[in-house]
């Protein structure tokens, strides 16, 4: 009952992009199921690593510090081969690798683009 109400999925004449902000999930199943995937990449992680116990906080930096740019080499790599994909997710990715470059970019636009 408690939980935050989140806009429901409409299947439609949509196209095909697909926003899971409106999942028929609430917000608090789509974080369970976040947090599920997140744990299974950081025991592969941990399994190539080795059996010592410190290896799991070790597989975490390692999962959080390269995740975008793995995210971004599927995309370009792989993915886009043979699909298209919107800038904005690029924008997006390299916002989230180089986030000094993004703010660089953004005070200049807001200067020089007004």
């Amino acid at each position: 009952m408690g939980e935050k109400e989140v806009n429901r999925a409409f299947i439609g004449d949509v196209g095909d992009d697909v926003f899971l902000s409106n999942s028929i999930f609430g917000e608090r199943y789509c974080t369970e199921l976040r947090e599920i995937d997140k744990h299974e990449i950081i025991v592969k992680i941990c399994e190539i690593l080795g059996p010592n116990p410190s290896n799991l906080h070790l597989a975490e930096e390692v999962f959080e510090t390269m995740k975008f740019e793995i995210t971004r080499y599927i995309i370009h790599h792989e993915y886009c081969r043979c699909n298209s994909i919107r800038s904005q997710l690029l924008l997006w990715l390299d916002s989230r690798i180089n986030p000094d470059n993004a703010k660089k970019l953004s005070n200049f636009m807001k200067k020089y683009l007004k």
